[in-house]
């Protein structure tokens, strides 16, 4: 008995010992599968550098190509930046002359960053490749503060599906590990998923959407990525393949010839295999360094702590409001833990959905978590979801005009329909109403519904025919053929409408509301109400004319009013045959790449642009429609225009118009930002001025805007 004590005793201890090896040698292979070739490692020098020697206020001009070149670091000053940019292109160009004695101090040094050897054609072709880079340290501290709450996690996930726990360390370049986190092209999340390439792996829809779920994505990122390397066969290409996608990461080793990601960052010049994606890997790997010397770099912190949960996978639809009320919590601490509910469920529009798995942080509850889970009434358990209750879309219609018309407020529509803006109504679209604990939101019908005395009706902003008919519980077919309308017909403030025959004809013609000044205002509301119109069934020229066609001014004669200039007018939105458009104010290269559905990096090669060139308003850009029809594109394009309309309106009103005389040293920039007035709308009342060449003395017609009081 002894002896075979003893042989069990021998055996363990060999099995530990081969484990041990088995260990050591996993280790060393996971080193192993992060390879640093000599290009990667400049790389990985610079981007250290960014995330610890400059905050967001600050940044680096280096070059675009080799990161070893780091020209200066500067504060965050767009006018310095570009200044400083100007002096170093032309300092290079100097030097790409081949000039290289008599060089100023600024161009000695210069030269010396890429050593006497560099030739011309090198300086030459880096003085298109200066770029900008904000700095990232504060953010990366905060990354690292909020680690903590998941980075545990995470390297548990990575130990389960067999793959390097170092890959917990990506949501640093991803988002600082901030769950919360968009990207300006819809990126959403810590793993920053597109909603395309996240469905595959997660729920994602109207009621829930995992990918603010940080565990969720977690789970979802490293199976993607596992994913990616039994694809590619390497981690650094499965990690670049996060960024640039399989299939494009795919198309580099083929074209190559090679799997070593030094040479393909290096060799490989696909269209969209641009800045990002060639320093995605370098990204990752600077963050792994930065993190094992944390401390050296930011001095002492403390890691968030890790949350702690109880969870219950939901056996049926419960309102939310009646969960955290069994729970003995706030309805904002139940939303906190279980982000990826979307605004639907929170609003009460929606149950949270049968095998949902709830989540409740142990620290926010006191109570038994099941047994509390177990006090529900049985009766607040159903069996299905809450059904729609919807309002269709008419001619006419507006957010406001639902909202008013249903007693809740736009804001709550726009989130409940998830719609991109205010102004993204579609005629037969239908909109979803709130609703609370299953009541169903009634039509609001104003307490004075009685017809005035003079029978006619003055339009106000958010009205619609259906809206008005209603109030006074005429049917609307019946208001449209007192007022001579068809149903497509758009009403606008300041309108007169009749809702008696009789009683309207009593009204006279010297009534004070149809003084000059009481038509004016009119206008003035009309304007607001053109600017964010939407593309509905009518175009805006024509609800232009509509305008034209009701607005009076005092002796009969037309109220001109221009379209709007730039935004809304269709001339101005036209793509020419030649696929270029003339680019308008409060564009971007980023707007652009978005609607069209590529990068901005194919964007800029098409139109021979360096890496830090901005477009600039009245130019002409070209583009590539091979995803995106012109259709589409104008759509969004307008759409974004009359996001950025609707907003000011929100906030400003016109309170009045003058007459101004230019004056020296005065240009249209300077005098609408100024008068805190869009340049949009200085157009609109200036169709025939040229804003880049306005003259002393010559006379503009400026809106007076005023702060709309809350």
């Amino acid at each position: 008995m002894a002896s075979i004590t003893a042989i069990t005793k021998c055996a363990r201890l060999v099995f530990v010992c081969i484990s041990a090896v088995l260990f050591s040698c996993q280790v060393l292979a996971a080193e192993d599968d992060f390879p640093v070739p000599a290009n990667v490692r400049v790389a990985i020098d610079f981007w250290k550098r960014v995330y610890t020697e400059a905050d967001t206020e600050s940044g680096f001009l280096h070059d675009s190509q080799n990161l070893a070149i780091i020209y200066e670091k500067l504060d965050r000053n767009t006018r310095r930046i570009d200044a400083r940019r100007n002096e170093i292109i032309k300092d290079l160009q100097v030097l790409a002359s081949g000039k290289r004695s008599d060089l100023t101090g600024d161009q000695q040094r210069v030269l010396s960053l890429w050593g006497v050897e560099v030739s011309n054609e090198r300086l030459k072709q880096a003085a298109q490749n200066i770029r900008w880079q904000l700095g990232q340290s504060d953010r990366f501290l905060g990354g690292l503060v909020r680690s903590g709450a998941y980075r545990q996690y995470i390297e548990d996930i990575a130990r389960a599906k067999g793959v390097p726990v170092a890959l917990a360390a990506l949501p640093h370049v991803e988002s600082s590990f901030h769950p919360g986190a968009q990207s300006s092209v819809a990126a959403t999340g810590m793993w920053q998923f597109m909603r395309e390439s996240a469905k595959p792996y997660m729920r994602v829809d109207a009621l829930v959407d995992e990918r603010l779920d940080p565990y969720k994505a977690s789970q979802a990122a490293l199976e993607m990525l596992k994913n990616n390397y039994e694809l590619l066969g390497s981690w650094p290409l499965a990690l670049t393949a996060y960024n640039h996608g399989a299939n494009g990461v795919a198309r580099a080793v083929r074209d190559t010839g090679t799997r070593d990601i030094g040479k393909i960052i290096s060799d490989y010049k696909g269209p969209r295999f641009g800045f990002a994606s060639r320093n995605f890997y370098a990204q990752f790997m600077a963050t792994r360094e930065v993190e094992k010397e944390a401390e050296r770099y930011f001095g002492k912190f403390t890691f968030d702590a890790q949350p702690q949960f109880d969870e219950y996978e939901m056996s049926a639809f419960v309102d939310a409001n009646v969960i955290a009320s069994s729970l003995g919590i706030g309805l904002e601490d139940l939303r906190r833990d279980n982000p990826a509910l979307q605004p639907a469920i929170w609003s009460g529009n929606k149950r949270v959905p049968k095998g949902y798995v709830l989540k409740v942080n142990k620290a926010a509850h006191n109570a038994n978590f099941m047994a509390a889970i177990n006090s529900i009434p049985t009766a607040e358990f159903y069996s299905t979801q809450t059904a729609d209750v919807s309002h269709t879309v008419r001619s006419g219609d507006s957010l406001s005009a639902i909202a008013s018309r249903y007693g809740t407020s736009v804001s709550q529509l726009v989130a409940i329909n998830q719609l991109p803006n205010r102004n993204s109504l579609k005629i037969g679209q239908k909109i979803i109403l709130p609703q609370q604990n299953g009541v169903i939101p009634t039509i609001v019908v104003s307490a004075n519904a009685e017809v005035p005395q003079e029978g006619t009706y003055t339009v106000k902003r958010g009205d619609t025919i259906s809206t008005i008919a209603n109030r006074y519980r005429i049917p609307t077919a019946t208001l449209l053929a007192l007022n001579s309308m068809r149903s497509g017909n758009i009403i606008v403030p300041g309108q007169t409408l009749k809702l008696s025959v009789e009683r309207s004809q009593q009204t006279t013609d010297t009534n004070a509301e149809n003084s000059v000044a009481a038509q004016l205002h009119a206008t003035l509301e009309a304007r607001e109400q053109v600017a964010v119109a939407t593309l509905q069934n009518t175009s805006v020229r024509q609800q232009v004319a509509v305008v034209q066609n009701n607005i009076t001014s005092g002796n009969g004669a037309q109220v001109a009013i221009a379209p709007v200039a730039g935004t809304l007018d269709p001339s101005s939105l036209s793509v020419a045959a030649d696929n270029t458009i003339e680019i308008l104010e409060d564009e971007t290269l980023g707007h652009y790449a978005g609607w069209l559905g590529i990068s901005s990096a194919e964007l800029r090669h098409l139109n021979n642009m360096s890496t830090e060139a901005s477009v600039q308003t009245g130019k002409r850009l070209k583009l590539d429609f091979a995803k995106v029809d012109k259709a589409s594109f104008a759509v969004k394009r307008t759409r974004h225009h009359q996001d950025l309309q609707a907003k000011f309106f929100d906030s400003w009103h016109i309170r009045d118009i003058e007459n101004y005389s230019i004056k020296r040293s005065e240009n249209v920039l300077s005098l609408v930002r100024a008068r805190s007035i869009p340049l949009w709308l200085f157009q609109q009342y200036n169709p025939a001025v040229n804003t880049a060449a306005v003259k002393i003395g010559q006379v503009v017609v400026l809106p007076v805007v005023e702060k709309i009081q809350n």
